[in-house]
């Protein structure tokens, strides 16, 4: 969720809770600027990124309800109305692998000097990776390291993928695109690949999309397994 003058500082991190014909609600951010700013009546926006698909939308704060999450565990949503215009939609040039459910190896950044542009090792930090595709990957970074995350644009980062029997390894420099607040502090960053070497590329293009492939082929098999 954005504020409608696509402020950094107002940029928050929500789940979706229901999509319907009627409306969608979202989850309301934990922050308190974000419970000042985002009152009944305010327009919003609203980026949802499915898989390849990522569409931003103009949507107006009707109420806050209460919504059940289970039998036991309620939150607070804000019930947004269906979009007023559609502020953009594109489809990614590769295929997005959520990974959360994946026992994954948190990624391990370097930051580069902004001058010098040599790894800053004692700066290093780690982040939990929250999906990946052939073009960049999408970060939860705690909140000691934020700072840290805030004051880099450019990374060295060490990757391990577990695929069936075998673990994809690779180091690559990232690029830190966007970032939008956690409920706890955290932060979520989208950081795209910097490869220039375009031999390089293919090489690690190749493997994302192995890869990629492979986590989607498991979700489809669990799917099928609980249906």
């Amino acid at each position: 969720m954005e504020d409608p003058n696509h402020s950094d500082e107002l940029t928050f991190g929500s789940r979706l809770l229901d999509l319907s014909d009627r409306h969608l609600v979202v989850e309301v951010p934990n922050a308190a600027i974000a419970k000042q700013q985002f009152q009944t009546g305010a327009r919003v926006y609203v980026v949802m990124v499915q898989r390849a698909t990522r569409v931003e939308l103009c949507c107006e704060i009707r109420d806050r309800v209460k919504v059940a999450i289970n039998a036991n565990v309620q939150t607070i949503g804000y019930e947004l109305s269906l979009p007023i215009h559609v502020g953009s939609a594109q489809r990614r040039e590769y295929y997005r692998a959520h990974v959360t459910a994946l026992r994954i190896k948190p990624v391990k950044f370097i930051p580069m000097d902004p001058v010098l542009k040599h790894p800053m090792h004692e700066l290093a930090f780690t982040g939990n990776m929250v999906n990946i595709s052939g073009g960049g990957m999408g970060v939860i970074v705690h909140k000691e390291h934020v700072p840290i995350l805030r004051d880099s644009k450019f990374f060295d980062c060490d990757i391990q993928l577990p695929m069936d029997k075998e673990q994809i390894k690779f180091s690559i420099q990232c690029q830190s695109m966007h970032s939008t607040a956690g409920r706890k502090g955290d932060e979520y960053v989208g950081l795209e690949f910097v490869i220039t070497d375009p031999a390089h590329k293919r090489e690690i293009v190749d493997k994302l999309v192995k890869y990629t492939t492979y986590v989607q082929r498991e979700h489809l098999r669990h799917e099928h397994r609980n249906l």
